[in-house]
């Protein structure tokens, strides 16, 4: 009986100095998805979609956090991706998404630490291995699925771009967006709502071409 009563007060011990309910790793609960596809470019800014898929994004949604999983496969070996979320169509791309906010998202917080990339949809670089495959995986608060807010990635499209960049440097107020920054669109997919849940009407984000934006640090 005693060792059975030391085992038990052990076992209480244990669940009460665990993961308190708001500690606990949340299951993700809705999900969204963009498969893409070749994109080749027909004239300044216009595009035609081909039908060779190349990978996909994948976005999950657990509490107030968005996980982000990008699989590239067909890529040009050793290199790397930069990658964008835009506004606009795939035959047409628009500017980057950046929640309708004319100020830099440089110094937001995401998780906690700073962003530190200009804009709200620029996602980061995808290192492409020597088998030209890649993963990239990114986990913020700043984005949302399906809210129907300006945070909304739904109904907006991520684009692959043919070389990686640096995306902190954009954030230096010295910084001059300049030609150099050309960076040809080699792929892109829709994001799309896949939860078997209604979809809330997005709200119509309008912004000049191109934005005055801000530097804000």
């Amino acid at each position: 009986m005693g060792m059975m009563r030391i085992v038990a007060v052990f076992l209480l011990f244990a669940f009460s100095c665990g993961q308190s309910e708001t500690e606990q790793i949340l299951e993700p609960d809705i999900f969204a998805e963009a498969n893409f596809v070749t994109l080749a470019q027909i004239e300044e800014g216009s595009y035609r979609t081909e039908t060779k898929e190349i990978g996909t994004a994948s976005f999950s949604q657990a509490g107030t956090v968005v996980t982000l999983e990008i699989r590239l496969a067909g890529m040009t070996p050793n290199t790397a991706k930069a990658v964008h979320i835009h506004n606009g169509s795939l035959e047409t791309p628009g500017r980057h998404w950046n929640r309708g906010s004319f100020y830099a998202s440089c110094s937001e917080l995401s998780l906690g630490r700073s962003w530190n990339k200009l804009f709200a949809g620029d996602v980061g670089n995808v290192p492409i291995d020597a088998d030209g495959n890649g993963y990239f995986t990114l986990s913020t608060d700043l984005w949302e699925i399906n809210s129907g807010t300006a945070n909304d990635v739904l109904d907006k499209i991520i684009i692959i771009h043919d070389r990686g960049m640096d995306f902190a440097e954009e954030c230096n107020p010295a910084h001059v967006h300049g030609a150099e920054h050309s960076n040809p669109k080699i792929g892109g997919g829709n994001i799309r709502l896949i939860s078997p849940v209604a979809q809330v009407d997005q709200v119509s984000i309008s912004m000049p071409n191109p934005p005055k934006f801000t530097i804000c640090k």
